[in-house]
């Protein structure tokens, strides 16, 4: 059987687990092909405040041209963060190309934590986001950039398993089969991933103890071990509860360690988990 390919599309930081640099080993573990496609270069994550980088934009449309060129084909494409609100027009060419009716198309729409965008985008990025996500199969949105794509107010207090729904399903007006919202606030020290799939109405909430320890980079290893999962056959819930798993022992292992935060979390030492 030959080995499934993954097209995925994100930034590169030399420096600093995220995006490229956690997609590529993660997805490698769990027996697939990842062909990554870079929006953008980076010297280190943006925790650092300080940073230079290239954007990949002039490259992208002569790389897609060579793919077509060569007859590759790819059986998932899995994007996540841009480098602007233009380059969602090149993913969403990516998807006109190469995907068939049976390609996994995950969205990550890596822009915004903590209620407000990241500083590097304008609110531009959330008008063309919607147009990505409706292309999606999955979308992955943490919980500040599921209020943003609806339009809602982003409110810190503890929401309920109706309001939890209520986005899921708003989501899912949007385009995509399946939403997975992550990073939703939880009571008892605890925080939530809330499921949705919209071809069967089931609806699934999932609670993980809250670790003290934040950086960047958690919610790409999350996408990018559901994105394995389901390649790999499993459910939308079983996919949630793999990536959560393998999240909370990355995190765990680098809260005890002592580590710099700005380095992301450490996962090298939990890839044994994904390894088929």
């Amino acid at each position: 059987m030959a080995t499934k390919r993954v097209l995925a599309i994100h930034d590169m930081c030399s420096f600093g687990r995220c995006s490229l640099t956690a997609a590529i080993p993660v997805i490698s573990a769990m027996g697939i092909q990842v062909c990554p496609f870079p929006t953008a270069m980076f010297s280190n994550n943006l925790t650092y405040g300080n940073y230079t980088f290239s954007d990949f934009t002039p490259h992208m449309n002569g790389f897609m041209d060579k793919w077509q060129e060569l007859g590759l084909s790819y059986d998932a494409i899995y994007s996540g963060f841009l480098a602007d609100a233009g380059q969602i027009a090149i993913v969403t060419d990516a998807i006109r190309r190469f995907a068939s009716e049976d390609t996994l198309i995950v969205v990550d729409p890596a822009m915004a934590d903590n209620g407000v965008l990241y500083p590097v985008f304008t609110p531009d990025i959330i008008t063309e986001m919607k147009k990505l996500v409706s292309r999606a199969t999955i979308v992955t949105p943490n919980y500040t950039e599921a209020c943003l794509l609806l339009g809602t107010p982003f409110d810190k207090t503890v929401p309920n398993t109706q309001r939890i729904r209520e986005v899921c399903s708003g989501l899912a007006e949007l385009g995509p089969q399946k939403i997975v919202v992550t990073s939703v606030p939880a009571p008892n020290e605890e925080i939530k991933v809330a499921s949705y799939d919209a071809a069967t109405a089931t609806f699934d909430e999932s609670t993980t103890p809250r670790i003290p320890f934040s950086t960047c980079g958690t919610g790409d290893l999350f996408a990018s071990v559901l994105t394995g999962a389901t390649m790999n056959g499993a459910s939308l819930h079983e996919a949630v509860l793999q990536a959560m798993d393998f999240v909370s022992c990355a995190i765990e292992y680098t809260y005890r360690s002592g580590s710099d935060y700005r380095e992301g979390v450490q996962f090298e030492p939990c890839l044994s988990r994904l390894i088929r």
